[in-house]
């Protein structure tokens, strides 16, 4: 089972999902993929779920709750780190910082129980901007056993020792906003958040696409988004006459941040006279290409 989201002790109820209704966020949370699933693990990884898949600061709350539940037979010990997040040169960048704090950054979970983690903005945001972030929430590995006295330490060979430290990593999304200010309106998030947060009109994403062929023969979707908000991209395809044609991505392809653009390679360039159509922020919509 893989998800994403997180928690602290638990409690008699599960909590109260005000983005969204606790079904939509459980299944949301079921198809997330894992950030970076690390190979040679020697035991599999802790079955957890993680919800809301996508939080967000905003209006005058400075915080958000992650939850997680260990529903493995095991305990499970975490690491949560906020990390802020840009996009360079068509790829993601994250940097460390001090905005945005994981509390407890250290979890330890029961088998059963859940755990709350508070994302919490320690600095304003200005105002009419976003600002994104990545969580990542990393298992870490379960402390050896106590020998009895006198025991020499096992020899740890390299490649059992890799297998032994190396655990799961979850990535979430976090976008923070300042008072009066909600980013891009998603179906599946922010159905009726404006009201009781009393925001304005929020902010949206402008794309455009583009295929830039590398130097070494290799072809490029490029997506610009000059918008001031992030652009959530799923179910990309070519499409040409009313007609859909290859599909590049059918779930989820990634984001666009405001004002950056992100890039992806493509298997092959597309067939002449094809565009190109994406779900954007929950909603289906062909995207224009960038005039040359």
């Amino acid at each position: 089972m893989v998800s994403m989201a997180r928690h602290t002790p638990s409690s008699p109820t599960r909590p109260c999902l005000p983005l969204r209704s606790r079904a939509n966020a459980l299944a949301l949370a079921f198809t997330l993929a894992v950030l970076s699933a690390l190979p040679g693990t020697a035991r599999a990884a802790a079955p957890l779920m993680i919800w809301p898949v996508d939080p967000v600061i905003a209006g005058e709350q400075r915080a958000v709750a992650l939850w997680v539940e260990n529903r493995g037979g095991e305990p499970v010990s975490l690491q949560a780190r906020v990390f802020a997040w840009r996009q360079e040169n068509g790829d993601d960048q994250f940097t460390t910082q001090q905005a945005v704090v994981a509390s407890p950054p250290i979890s330890h979970i029961p088998p059963g129980e859940r755990q709350m983690v508070r994302l919490i903005a320690t600095h304003p945001v200005p105002p009419g901007q976003e600002q994104a972030y990545r969580v990542l929430i990393d298992e870490l590995p379960p402390p050896a056993p106590e020998l009895p006295a006198g025991t020499p330490p096992p020899v740890v060979r390299p490649s059992t020792h890799l297998g032994v430290r190396l655990q799961i990593r979850y990535a979430i999304p976090l976008f923070v906003y300042a008072p009066g200010t909600l980013g891009p309106r998603m179906p599946s998030t922010h159905t009726g958040l404006l009201p009781s947060l009393g925001v304005g009109a929020s902010l949206e994403p402008s794309l455009q696409w583009d295929v830039e062929r590398g130097g070494d023969g290799t072809h490029y979707l490029v997506v610009h988004n000059t918008g001031p908000g992030h652009a959530r991209l799923t179910a990309v395809r070519w499409h040409a006459d009313g007609r859909e044609g290859a599909t590049i991505n059918p779930g989820l392809m990634g984001y666009v941040l405001p004002h950056s653009q992100r890039r992806w390679e493509l298997p092959q360039a597309p067939l002449p006279g094809h565009g190109l159509q994406a779900t954007v922020n929950g909603r289906a919509a062909p995207l224009p290409r960038a005039t040359q």
